[in-house]
């Protein structure tokens, strides 16, 4: 029984950090492409924002 609750929560754990990856996944693209534009954390923040939100439209 605790042989499945063990497996039961590490399946989840990995789909879960799945999950946060690819939620993330644009994110941190588009944060690494600001990072070489800007130098401040503020004017990447805004340069991340700004990607965002063109590319939802």
């Amino acid at each position: 029984m605790s042989k499945k609750i063990l497996y039961s929560i590490a399946v989840f754990s990995i789909i879960g950090i799945g999950l946060y990856i690819s939620s993330t996944f644009e994110y941190h693209e588009y944060y690494e492409e600001c990072e070489k534009q800007s130098n401040t954390q503020g004017g990447i923040e805004s340069c991340v924002d700004y990607k965002i939100k063109e590319a939802k439209k």
